[in-house]
């Protein structure tokens, strides 16, 4: 997104401020850097953080076009009861989202075109996890793919209640891709074929430009559309 038009303002939301920073810097610092990235500090987990983060957008810009859920917490191994983890991995990665968009809404209502998406996974497809043929057949991320899960029923509910104002909704599967989330050694991801995190940006900024409003409502991955 931001190697768009001049115009296109990006505001990253970070736990971490000085992650975040790092973050814009590295953005600012690519050659086809055209428009204007900053942060705002923002734990979707914490309603004053949030709430902070909207009075930012509000005396800074007064509307929010776009609003990106990928606030995600994975599974990791378990050093607590299950339930415990589970609770872990549904306050960050529904919840969490949930606070986020309602906080945001009143500005989003004030774009134009308004779109909501929350970034979500193919592992958490139900159907792909109950295949015996398919490779998330496969009981190790079983907490992480249910709180993925209930987003994307969210995802549904919040494309239900908006799509007559106006609103695009998607949720997103942005693939597997080379990062930190997984907590699994880099060079090992690239020798199974997984490609650098900007292919899966480049999903996200496609459905932000309009590039798949056919498929509001549904998970969309650069592969199509990901089954329930």
């Amino acid at each position: 997104m931001a190697a768009e038009p001049q115009g296109v303002v990006l505001i990253t939301g970070s736990r971490s401020l000085a992650n975040g920073d790092a973050a814009v810097s590295e953005i600012r610092a690519l050659s086809d850097c055209k428009g204007t990235v900053s942060t705002v500090q923002l734990d979707a987990c914490w309603e004053p953080s949030v709430t902070a983060a909207v009075a930012y957008v509000t005396s800074t810009h007064g509307r929010l076009d776009n609003l990106v859920n990928n606030t995600t917490i994975g599974e990791r191994e378990r050093q607590d009861p299950r339930h415990v983890h589970l609770r872990d991995r549904l306050e960050t990665n529904t919840i969490g989202p949930v606070l986020v968009t309602e906080s945001f809404l009143p500005l989003l209502r004030k774009s134009q075109h308004p779109r909501l998406v929350f970034v979500s996974s193919r592992v958490c497809s139900l159907s792909r996890t109950a295949d015996a043929n398919s490779p998330c057949y496969a009981p190790k991320v079983g907490n992480y793919r249910a709180s993925k899960a209930a987003l994307n029923m969210l995802m549904i509910e919040y494309h239900l209640l908006l799509n007559e104002d106006g609103f695009i909704t998607h949720g997103v599967d942005p693939g597997l891709v080379v990062t930190e989330f997984m907590d699994v050694n880099e060079d090992y991801l690239r020798s199974i074929g997984a490609p650098a995190a900007d292919v899966g940006g480049g999903t996200i900024a496609a459905v932000v430009k309009g590039e798949r409003d056919s498929d509001s409502g549904r998970v969309v991955s650069r592969y199509g559309i990901n089954p329930w």
